[in-house]
């Protein structure tokens, strides 16, 4: 459970700080190390990454959409199809999810790959 809260607190801070100047992709990569380096089980790390990148997704959204007051939204909204000016917002929230936990998932597992085959080669006595 801490392991959790800690990929959930760190993963939201970089997401937040960095986000102004990274790349989303950017951003995946360092939740990747991130999670390499907390460890935890593989559903900790889905659930926290995704759960902090959607989340800081969604009030950055939120934030420019009332501060700005722009018709924008309102027109991707419309060339994506969508009926709700509103659905942007969850599409969007639901796209951040998927993007930091699939990159905390990927380097929880990358470092189960690399633990156990550190295990195979120890000589078996």
């Amino acid at each position: 459970m801490a392991k959790f809260f800690l990929i959930l607190l760190i993963t939201a801070l970089i997401v937040y700080f960095l986000g102004q100047f990274l790349p989303f992709w950017a951003l995946m990569i360092l939740i990747a190390g991130l999670s390499f380096f907390v460890g935890g089980n593989s559903g900790t790390s889905f659930l926290g990454g995704g759960i902090a990148f959607g989340g800081v997704w969604l009030v950055m959204v939120l934030m420019i959409s009332i501060q700005t007051n722009s018709g924008l939204p309102d027109k991707m909204a419309a060339l994506m199809g969508l009926t709700n000016p509103q659905l942007l917002w969850l599409v969007t929230t639901i796209l951040g999810f998927l993007l930091g936990g699939f990159s905390a998932l990927t380097g929880n597992l990358f470092k189960k790959t690399i633990h156990s085959k550190r295990l195979e080669k120890r000589p078996r006595y």
